[in-house]
């Protein structure tokens, strides 16, 4: 079973490609899986450390189980081991995520990729317990975290890492979607056991801050229209190459936001599906297709349309510059 030395390298949150026609609420066979085999080899081969697959990016709430299994089968049947491969099994409830998880077991995941149940907010009693009970049910199935703080209902603070390490045996990595103010406490009590991934936002304050602890980190917006960039910074973070990171943030940083920061935060919670579907086709490293029901790209703001295509634009340059030659 994985550990968490195991995570090394860029985990990247990926989309899941819908066919044409396929958006509607009337439609149980929405994905693609022809552009999901082609994304994960490409993926794959630009260098990337583990693929987790059905989180927000990836339309988790607006799939059907089935459409999830299909999916996860193509991206492990791919994969061959290359890479591991975690899978989202996040829902309403202890017993439904369950099943889940040993479904995707069943189709050879890696791991499952768990945020918290979404129906009330959860006391850190109860959220320990959610991942403990995981581990007693499938006991040889890691588990990712799915820390956000936004959609999860949870700071998850120090304590609550302290008592997953005590608890939850299985689980070995966290998304990080929540302040890192508080990492090194966080590392000190469960980094024996769990491996702290920082992303997007966080990955150059929470690796001046740990330096060398941080080995994996995340993307999913910016790996979503190529990764190459993504992947040398977590390169250089392995390397502890304190020049080449930050050569390579001031890259990430240059490149324009879809609207300024204060209304990319206040819009976030709407939006957010729709516009990593819009950023990711207009980039075209894969063809994500149709937003999902209940989500539509028209939910968008023209300003945040507008502003899409010139990040998506600059991103598209900056790929240039990090792409290796082949066999290399």
């Amino acid at each position: 079973m994985l550990t968490k030395d195991d995570i090394r390298g860029l985990a990247v949150m990926v989309p899941t490609p819908c066919r044409e026609g396929g958006e509607g609420w009337d439609t149980g066979d929405s994905v693609d899986l022809d552009e999901t085999a082609r994304m994960t080899d490409d993926y794959i081969k630009a260098g990337i450390g583990l693929i987790a697959a059905c989180g927000t990016t990836g339309e988790c709430a607006a799939l059907l189980w089935e459409e999830k299994r299909a999916f996860i089968d193509t991206i492990v049947q791919v994969a061959r081991r290359r890479v591991p491969v975690f899978a989202g099994a996040t829902s309403l409830g202890t017993k439904e995520t369950v099943r889940q998880v040993r479904g995707l077991k069943d189709v050879g995941a890696d791991g499952a990729f768990v945020g918290l149940p979404l129906w009330q907010t959860p006391t850190l009693d109860n959220a320990a317990r959610f991942y403990a009970d995981l581990g007693e049910a499938v006991p040889d199935m890691p588990i990712l975290i799915y820390a956000n703080a936004r959609f999860f209902k949870s700071m998850f603070p120090t304590a609550f890492w302290a008592l997953v390490a005590q608890r939850a045996r299985t689980v070995v990595l966290t998304k990080m979607s929540y302040s890192h103010a508080n990492l090194l406490d966080d590392l000190r009590v469960a980094g024996h056991r769990i491996n702290f991934m920082p992303g997007e936002t966080s990955i150059y304050p929470a690796y001046r801050m740990a330096r060398p602890r941080i080995t994996a980190i995340w993307s999913s917006g910016m790996a979503c229209m190529g990764p190459e960039p993504v992947v040398a910074l977590a390169e250089a973070i392995l390397k502890d190459d304190e020049k080449r990171v930050d050569q390579i943030w001031q890259d990430l940083r240059s490149i324009p936001p879809v609207v300024p920061p204060e209304d990319f935060a206040a819009g976030f919670p709407y939006y957010n599906a729709q516009i990593n579907k819009h950023l990711t086709n207009l980039a075209g490293y894969v063809k994500g297709g149709p937003c999902r029901a209940p989500y539509r790209i028209s939910d968008l703001p023209e300003s945040w349309k507008s502003g899409a295509e010139l990040r998506a634009k600059a991103w598209k340059e900056l790929r240039k510059k990090y792409m290796k030659a082949p066999g290399l």
